[in-house]
């Protein structure tokens, strides 16, 4: 997701999107806003989702035994970076008209991630929620690949858009709007903001955890164990450590303990 680190299939986008818009502005709006600097940028080295999001509240850790498809740990988080549209975002493309998300829509930064031949705009990923000031749909996001151009991310079913992993725009989509306009400020996200980590077994050396943002599936992950035979990770509430239970080979019991 959405993340720093996340990666972006451009394939033969550009060549498509060129095929099916009417051209490209050649530069943004002069009050288009720029794009966070490497130090904004900047999450804790290994830590997941540290780049984009910090707890907000005393996270739930699983006691007992973890089944498989068990709530390892539940962790409260809010948007290190919120903005709000200050101009209503506009579509571009000929398959998109009319007004995608309202001004006074607020949204959060999703990520930041490669882009391909044509991506030469801020490469970055913002999210509205046009349903908190009673308009539809309820979330959608503009990667701004272009200076005056942003493609929509895909829309929930194909994608979670409080937490991306990664942002593929080979999809064949033409959906593009004019680049939106917002200004950065800390606003309130109308959402039950909890990342959730779950067990889901033991394969050979690996534990299989599942991340979860806002009760949507988000990744998968293989966590090597150590010669201990548990595993770690990483979380913004500190370090996960999963350890098989005692005589139950398809579970797990996990403990927390501070960051480095």
């Amino acid at each position: 997701m959405g993340r720093n680190a996340g990666r972006m299939l451009a394939g033969g986008l550009g060549a498509l999107i060129l095929s099916a818009c009417e051209g490209y502005p050649d530069a943004a709006p002069p009050n288009a806003p720029p794009a966070l600097s490497l130090q904004e940028l900047r999450g804790t080295p290994g830590v997941l989702r540290s780049d984009m999001v910090v707890p907000a509240g005393q996270a739930v850790l699983a006691t007992g035994v973890v089944p498989l498809n068990g709530s390892l740990i539940t962790i409260p988080y809010r948007y290190k970076y919120t903005a709000v549209l200050t101009e209503d975002v506009m579509g571009h493309s000929f398959t998109v008209r009319g007004v995608q998300a309202p001004k006074g829509a607020p949204g959060f930064y999703a990520g930041t991630f490669a882009g391909g031949r044509y991506a030469n705009g801020p490469k970055d990923m913002w999210c509205f929620l046009p349903k908190a000031v009673g308009k539809k749909p309820d979330e959608i996001c503009f990667f701004r690949m272009l200076p005056g151009v942003a493609a929509i991310g895909p829309g929930a079913g194909s994608a979670n858009q409080y937490t991306w992993h990664y942002f593929e725009a080979a999809t064949g989509t033409f959906n593009m709007v004019y680049t939106p306009i917002f200004e950065r400020r800390e606003v309130e996200i109308p959402a039950d903001l909890k990342l959730e980590y779950r067990f889901y077994g033991w394969e050979g050396d690996k534990a299989k955890i599942v991340e979860f943002a806002v009760g949507r599936w988000v990744h998968a992950y293989d966590v090597h164990r150590e010669p201990d035979g548990s595993a770690q990770m990483k979380t913004i509430a500190g370090v996960l450590r999963i350890s098989p239970a005692p005589g139950n080979p398809n579970s797990a019991t996990v403990r927390l303990a501070p960051l480095p």
